[in-house]
């Protein structure tokens, strides 16, 4: 928002839509970006937008899925914390919090 494309000139930040990415030669991702379902130039681009409209200090995530989302609020959670959730829920994640969590 508020950045030209340097290489078109576009004033919208175009739409990256790759979703997997070549490796070097020693089998690394130098880009930064490995799959895009989790991680791409338009992602991170709509992150940093919602975090100024926000003016969020931490940043903003965006997700893949809403599985994806959930996962990661309990995966910030230290061993021994409590969490208190309905029993009426997205029966994955219930399961997923019953064995996994």
């Amino acid at each position: 928002m508020g950045k030209i494309d340097p290489l078109t000139k576009g004033v919208v930040t175009p739409i990256h839509i790759a979703t997997t990415y070549i490796r070097d030669e020693d089998n690394a991702y130098s880009s930064g970006f490995v799959y895009g379902r989790p991680d791409n130039e338009t992602i991170r681009e709509a992150e940093s937008v919602l975090a100024m409209l926000e003016e969020a200090k931490a940043g903003a995530l965006l997700f893949g899925s809403g599985m994806a989302a959930a996962t990661a609020v309990f995966q910030a959670l230290s061993p021994g914390d409590h969490v208190v959730a309905s029993k009426v829920m997205y029966w994955a994640l219930r399961a997923w919090l019953l064995t996994e969590a």
